[in-house]
């Protein structure tokens, strides 16, 4: 009787800790990124503290537009030197409703392998993974970068288009090696 209230003081202490965890990173986290704060200690602590409680997404609502459009490839390159683009989930078969309405998936995890270096190489880890085989393995994981530009309101209303014609190879974002 006893061991079960000291059990369930020390789990009711622990959720009273986790709620304060949460509290004090998101309160820390608005008042890093809405005071001018000239301490890096200070915005390193709480960084960590929202990337540990997962209150630190990229938000791009109201941010400016970028004139250009971009894509990725991700392309495996065979130990016979023979490269194939991958095929990523999102690029899969998915019906109107799924498309449309709940699958908001593909420009997240875009932007994120676009952005960080660290994502791209756990991503190709996974890759490798999944489309390893006997017959052909994958020695490396390329992460190809095409773009183009989005023109200016009123050239586009002389060409009747918005986009410029064709994507451009903008170069190469990395290679990782697959861990055979």
């Amino acid at each position: 009787m006893i061991s079960q209230l000291v059990a369930n003081k020390s789990v009711n202490y622990l959720k009273k800790i986790g709620i304060i965890v949460v509290i004090i990173s998101s309160l820390g986290s608005h008042l890093v990124h809405n005071t001018p704060l000239k301490s890096p200690i200070f915005a390193n602590i709480f960084s960590r503290l929202t990337a540990l409680t997962a209150m630190s997404n990229n938000w791009r609502m109201f941010s400016v537009v970028d004139r250009f459009s971009w894509r990725l490839e991700i392309v495996a390159i065979h130990d016979n030197n023979k490269a194939k683009i991958l095929p990523i989930f999102t690029q899969q078969k998915k019906g109107f409703f799924e498309k449309n309405f709940i699958d908001f998936r593909e420009g997240k995890l875009h932007q994120n392998l676009f952005i960080y270096p660290d994502a791209r190489y756990h991503y190709s880890d996974y890759l490798c993974r999944i489309y390893q085989n006997e017959t052909n393995p994958i020695k490396t994981i390329r992460y190809d970068l095409f773009w183009r530009q989005i023109l200016p309101p009123e050239q586009a209303n002389i060409r009747k288009e918005y986009l410029t014609e064709e994507f451009s190879d903008l170069g190469k974002l990395g290679e990782y090696q697959c861990k055979n």
